[in-house]
């Protein structure tokens, strides 16, 4: 017979160690649970109390031993097989751990937790459209639920389906308004679909509820990095590691930031620091990889790539960083493998985008186009404020339409690439090009039938759009006979005059350039200095002129002795309209010998002789080995046969130089 007295002094007993649990009070909550001989741990309500109490004091498997003991008593008590499922999957136990919750769900169909839970174990297991199967049937069973409703946007999100996950986070956010996590989690949904403004308001909005949050201060380092507000990242990755001095994270962050920044030393260190904060964390490894490329230390990245893998990572991010240090390297066979790799599992747009190098500079234009178009859809190349203007243009005939072209990336690809423009005119249409201010004058002037422009300003009204460099891939372009051919510019007669004048016909009068944007991100491996010209300055006869602009103007202070380069003054230098003013100085010069930058891109298209002094892996447009490039036929290339050494190949320019001067060459 059973004894009521007993029975509900247990209830009071459960009831005092709830009490204590909402209150913070672990271990009195234990001590309860314990009192007068422990009545309540023999019964399967208490057990399963204190193998919770066990969970949230990161005792996984003392909580285990409770769950169990409770099954033990009462084979069919749902609430213990879904804690135990908890249990089981902390521990690594993932089948397990399915097939606890999946036995609380046949136990009780409509137990909200145990379909949440069960989605949790799922999204583990990589199995997300499962999971989310799971958090629907949970918020099926619970409307109210934002924990489930934040769980099934960040799967979402892994399947890149941004629009629905944001659209989870904001119901979270509607049903508890102070939920920090949410609120991070609908961040970086923005991020995802390139809405930056509003990726940090939202931060702003968890920061306000948390200042101190870890998440929320993470994935705001993340944000500014990549909005190029790399120094406001860093003071962010800073206060981390203020915060959080023994966590990895605040060290990670600053690396990245600090890379961003060209700070190589400084990143390399902080991500050693990241390590020692947890040397059994993958993700330093893989970040120090990235870092130790931009050092060409491939062994290095190698042994760091080997450590993540070893420490659990085999993940997307692996494999990309790996693509990236072998492409660096020149294998690039085995460099598309990683990528391939990568994108088993993610489709991810700036993967396929880094793979379409690649493929573009083995001539493979058919697939390295179509990946190419991939970036559009990255934070960093997405215009969402011209896409909204008028569709995408495919090739569709523009007879009585008007059409929006647009600078997306560097001067020199611009230049490059705004050949195809004629193209799109004659398919019927009125043009405008949007292009980098110092652009604008040298394209009205070899466009007059186009609407050139700085800014789009308040036009509106176009039928098309499409960023200049899509235009390869809308045209189809399959080899190298479909390039449109060079010289597509010209220089202003006058201006040109002018310049002869001005520099004199004596000598055999070569233009030098020496410095490209530092905005460009690989500009520390592309640029030379100045001084590893002057072997050129050396031949008989050669007058060294600078076409150099507003950077890297300060090297002309500190030559080598005997080294002499004129200058042009600032209407060169300091000009607004500056590749207006430079197409008319090359017409007035014999050769041009540069770096890979902008001007080395004008000298092609103006179809004057340049010689261009590539590093050992340049950019894809120069593709492979070859000396000539099918883009400018008037270009010589010299190829850098070690990484950050300059030496031989100014000796070998400075001796093809003297041949062309002596008339041998």
């Amino acid at each position: 017979m059973s004894n009521p007295a007993a029975a509900n002094d247990i209830g009071h007993i459960l009831t005092a160690a709830v009490e204590h649990i909402q209150a913070g009070r672990l271990e009195d909550a234990v001590a309860t649970l314990a009192a007068n001989g422990g009545p309540a741990l023999r019964n399967p309500v208490g057990r399963n109390i204190r193998g919770d109490i066990r969970l949230k004091q990161g005792r996984p498997q003392d909580a285990l031993k409770d769950f169990d003991a409770a099954i033990r008593m009462a084979p069919n008590f749902p609430e213990a097989h879904s804690n135990r499922g908890v249990a089981l999957q902390e521990l690594g136990r993932l089948a397990d751990a399915l097939a606890a919750e999946e036995r609380a769900v046949r136990l009780r169909p409509g137990y909200a937790t145990a379909h949440f839970n069960r989605g949790n174990v799922l999204r583990a297991l990589d199995r997300n459209e499962d999971a989310i199967s799971a958090f629907d049937a949970a918020l099926k069973a619970q409307t109210a639920f934002p924990e489930a409703l934040v769980n099934r946007g960040e799967t979402q999100l892994k399947l890149q389906r941004s629009v629905a996950a944001l659209d989870d986070f904001r119901r979270a956010i509607a049903i508890r308004p102070n939920y920090v996590e949410a609120h991070v989690a609908a961040a970086g949904a923005h991020q995802a679909l390139n809405q930056t403004s509003d990726a940090l308001a939202t931060i702003d909005k968890a920061l306000a509820i948390d200042p101190d949050h870890r998440g929320a201060l993470v994935i705001q380092s993340d944000i500014l990095r990549e909005a190029r507000r790399a120094d406001e990242a860093l003071a962010v990755a800073d206060r981390l590691v203020t915060l959080f001095p023994s966590d990895h994270v605040g060290y990670t962050a600053r690396a990245q930031a600090l890379q961003k920044l060209r700070r190589f030393d400084e990143a390399l260190a902080a991500a050693d620091e990241a390590i020692r904060a947890a040397p059994e964390s993958s993700e330093p490894y893989v970040i120090k990889g990235t870092i130790l490329v931009d050092f060409g230390r491939f062994d290095a990245v190698d042994e760091a790539l080997a450590t993540a893998e070893r420490l659990g990572v085999a993940g997307p991010q692996l494999f990309h960083t790996r693509g990236v240090a072998l492409a660096e390297a020149g294998r690039f066979d085995e460099a598309i493998a990683a990528y391939d790799r990568s994108l088993e599992t993610t489709d991810n747009a700036l993967y396929r985008y880094h793979r379409s190098f690649l493929r573009l500079a083995q001539g493979d234009y058919v697939r390295g186009w179509a990946e190419y178009e991939a970036r559009l859809t990255t934070s960093t190349f997405a215009r969402p404020d011209f896409l909204k203007l008028a569709p995408m243009w495919k090739g569709e005939d523009l007879t009585g339409k008007r059409i929006l072209l647009y600078s997306e990336q560097g001067h020199g690809d611009t230049i490059q690439f705004v050949r195809y423009a004629p193209e799109v005119a004659r398919r019927g249409g009125s043009v405008s090009l949007v292009v980098h201010e110092p652009l604008r004058r040298l394209f009205a002037d070899n466009f007059p039938g186009f609407d050139v422009a700085d800014s789009l300003g308040m036009r509106t009204g176009f039928d098309f759009q499409a960023p200049i460099m899509s235009l390869p891939f809308i045209f189809g372009m399959t080899d190298e006979a479909q390039i449109p051919p060079a010289p597509f510019l010209k220089a202003d007669p006058e201006r040109v005059a002018r310049w002869r004048e001005r520099i004199g016909a004596e000598g055999f009068k070569v233009g030098v350039n020496w410095q490209g944007s530092k905005a460009y991100g690989g500009d520390h491996a592309r640029s030379i200095s100045l001084a590893r010209f002057a072997p050129l300055a050396a031949v008989p006869g050669v007058r060294l002129i600078s076409l150099q602009a507003q950077q890297g103007m300060e090297q002309l202070d500190n030559l080598p002795a005997g080294m002499t380069v004129e200058t042009l003054g600032e209407r060169l230098t300091s000009n607004p309209d500056g590749f207006r003013e430079m197409a008319a100085v090359m017409e007035a010069l014999d050769l041009m010998i540069m770096s890979d930058s902008g001007p080395a891109h004008l000298a092609g298209a103006l179809g004057r002789p340049a010689w261009i002094a590539l590093r050992d892996v340049p950019d894809w447009g120069w593709q492979l080995k070859r000396t000539d490039t099918p883009w400018y036929p008037t270009l010589r290339l010299f190829r850098q046969q070690t990484r950050g050494v300059w030496e031989p190949l100014f000796d070998e320019i400075a001796g093809a130089l003297a041949d062309v001067v002596a008339g041998r060459g």
